[in-house]
């Protein structure tokens, strides 16, 4: 998907959901230029043969010479206890994105051709991380879920954000229901790296909050992200999450500081630090 395709990307992703497919995911520009850098190395996660793989990534090579890295790659997965079927619902979402979109696509004709994508999206930002000196995951915001409506304003806002700081990240997620996964690389042992985690979550997580979207789509809230709860829930919702706690755990032993009673010293404690050695 190109970047003129940023406005209608609700549109696009509706447009596909009505074929019900059975995962919808995605993964972006940052993340396919990852695996550029790492080709080499994910060569050998791919089978290791150059020929073989050339082949096999030719459709998606004329693609790229023709338009350019794609700005958001979307891959939907549809399942059938009838091949025909699957085959003839696969077909009419492909005619209906070209014919509405005039978007280019690949329909994967098997588990092997399809696994090629599965992998650029599991192993490219983990041979990435593997292969720089002094960066370390931060997975602080990487949580996020805003209604695929939304996603046309919300993305861009969400990438100029990111880029204030010129950090290495990728974004990747369950697009059809708009769940983000955003990775940063950073240095620990920057004396200002937890001020930026601090300032990132905050405008982060208040984006979030404009467009009705959830802080924690998949993985709880935990020590990190309770301080933030407010930009998704009431104070009324807030007051009803301590009630309860208090009903069941008044001495606040169970899960401290998680959902309830935010302490914002945690993500201090919590970072890993740079290694002397």
């Amino acid at each position: 998907m190109r970047p003129k395709h940023l406005p209608i990307l609700g549109e696009i992703i509706n447009q596909v959901l009505k074929f019900c497919p059975e995962s919808f995911e995605s993964y972006d520009d940052k993340t396919f230029n990852v695996m550029l850098k790492v080709f080499p190395k994910l060569m050998k996660r791919l089978g290791g043969n150059p020929f073989k793989i050339a082949k096999d990534f030719w459709p998606e090579m004329k693609m790229v010479l023709v338009n350019g890295i794609p700005k958001l790659v979307l891959m939907a997965e549809f399942t059938s206890t009838d091949e025909l079927d699957v085959i003839n619902t696969v077909r009419k979402a492909e005619v209906a994105v070209r014919s509405k979109f005039g978007l280019p696509t690949h329909v994967t004709e098997s588990k092997a051709e399809a696994e090629k994508f599965w992998v650029i999206r599991r192993e490219s930002f983990k041979l990435l991380r593997e292969n720089v000196k002094g960066l370390h995951t931060a997975p602080f915001i990487d949580d996020i879920s805003v209604a695929p409506q939304f996603l046309p304003e919300f993305l861009p806002k969400l990438y100029a954000i990111l880029d204030e700081y010129k950090l290495v990240y990728t974004v990747a997620g369950h697009v059809g229901d708009g769940n983000f996964h955003i990775i940063p690389l950073m240095d620990f042992s920057r004396p200002d790296f937890v001020h930026i985690i601090q300032e990132l979550s905050e405008k982060v997580y208040t984006l979030v909050g404009q467009h009705h979207g959830s802080i924690t789509g998949e993985h709880n809230d935990g020590l990190i992200r309770t301080p933030y709860l407010h930009k998704m829930f009431s104070k009324e919702m807030l007051t009803l999450f301590a009630e309860t706690k208090d009903i069941f755990d008044k001495d606040r032993i169970f899960n401290p500081n998680k959902k309830v009673d935010a302490d914002m010293s945690h993500l201090t404690k919590s970072v890993k630090k740079e290694s002397k050695d």
